[in-house]
């Protein structure tokens, strides 16, 4: 029996983790590089702009995550659901 409808689920879950997991990894880099590797300059409106979008891409990253989890355990409840019945 092949169930194709959790699976995709799980699939399409798993993959919005590991893409949430990406963004988050690269927004952190690019927050903690924020005041490392860029000079001081008088205009710092760019940097801070900069920072801001960092920080609001590590928050979608982390949304992301939660909703594909969210994703994911409803596809693990959906095939326990049907092993309980076919059982």
């Amino acid at each position: 029996m092949q169930i194709t409808g959790s699976g995709n689920a799980l699939s399409a879950g798993l993959a919005g983790i590991q893409q949430g997991e990406q963004k988050l990894t690269q927004a952190a880099q690019e927050v903690a590089s924020a005041n490392t590797q860029r000079p001081v300059q008088p205009n710092q409106a760019t940097e801070k702009a900069d920072l801001a979008k960092a920080l609001l891409d590590e928050k979608q990253g982390q949304q992301q995550v939660e909703a594909s989890a969210k994703v994911v355990e409803a596809g693990s409840q959906m095939i326990g659901s049907l092993v309980d019945i076919k059982v």
